[in-house]
């Protein structure tokens, strides 16, 4: 079975207080209850970069312009209980955008300081790659999970 194909972007900012990610409290579909990212499923005939600004504009109602990503790389996840929820992410970053993040029926989104990220409300995987994206380092990540679908098995970069 081809894993699904999505594409992420986190959306940067600077305040006073330092620097800051967008993220968001997951209200439905897969994930919900978690803090992610925003993002989801590349449609038929989409680019990734295309994904990303239409989910980041669905999610949250900002506007990023395409020629603001930069694309980090991706992150793959293996599912062995559970094939048919492995996933294969184009990773986005952006600081420059339109809009107030605004609550949506999928997303209640927040800015989070990217020195205390709310990690007991994210997936587990997160802390294996997450520092990569906040440090604009390029990455290719395959993530296992084990069993329970939940905690990682293996975390390995290429």
């Amino acid at each position: 079975m081809e894993p699904r194909h999505v594409a992420l972007c986190f959306l940067f900012r600077t305040t006073e207080a330092g620097s800051e990610v967008l993220l968001g409290l997951k209200k439905s579909g897969f994930g919900v209850g978690r803090i992610v990212t925003l993002g989801g499923g590349i449609e038929p005939g989409e680019s990734a970069a295309q994904a990303a600004v239409r989910e980041v504009a669905e999610e949250s109602g900002v506007v990023v312009d395409e020629a603001s990503l930069t694309a980090l790389g991706r992150v793959r996840w293996r599912f062995p209980a559970q094939p048919a929820a492995d996933m294969d992410a184009a990773i986005f970053t952006a600081v420059e955008w339109a809009g107030t993040p605004e609550p949506t029926l999928e997303v209640e989104p927040a800015w989070y300081p990217v020195d205390k990220l709310p990690w007991e409300g994210m997936w587990e995987d997160a802390q294996h790659w997450l520092g990569a994206v906040i440090a604009g380092t390029p990455l290719d990540v395959l993530v296992t999970l084990n069993p329970d679908n939940e905690t990682v098995s293996t975390a390995v970069f290429a």
